[in-house]
């Protein structure tokens, strides 16, 4: 089952943004590709310091999840395409979605399907982490954007 969820997390999401203006998704596509990268670095120091392992992933991922290439670029174009306008509302739904993330998801979904384990790491420091990435990825589009 732990499979089938990594392979959907890698897959699916992408077709949420069919729907949505392309001129807009190729807008906000720059800090969709920072927000990878500096999710690739995390995911690099957590087998580093050993903060969580991946106990299941699709087969050419060692030890970064798929989620980092399917659920979180998608949901970082969403969340930009429709609060980016409002800082308040884009802090506001990053804070609710990390928090969801780190205390619902995790625990519930990705651990109890076997997807990866916090080892090092508690579900607060998770959520302390996934936050730490808000104000980054905000400041490199405005700063994208003046250039």
């Amino acid at each position: 089952m732990g499979q089938l969820l990594s392979w959907l997390l890698l897959i699916v999401p992408w077709f949420l943004l069919i729907p949505l203006d392309s001129k807009r998704l190729r807008h906000f596509s720059s800090v969709v590709f920072f927000t990878i990268f500096l999710s690739t670095i995390h995911w690099q120091m957590a087998d580093v310091w050993n903060w969580w392992s991946i106990t299941n992933n699709v087969f050419f991922l060692k030890n970064i999840s798929s989620f980092t290439y399917g659920f979180l670029p998608v949901t970082t174009m969403l969340v930009f395409y429709f609060t980016y306008q409002n800082v308040w509302l884009f802090f506001g739904t990053n804070i609710i979605m990390d928090a969801f993330q780190a205390f619902i998801i995790n625990p519930f979904v990705l651990e109890k399907f076997g997807l990866f384990k916090l080892t090092n790491m508690s579900n607060f420091g998770f959520f302390l982490l996934l936050l730490s990435f808000v104000p980054i990825i905000y400041l490199y589009q405005k700063w994208y954007e003046r250039e």
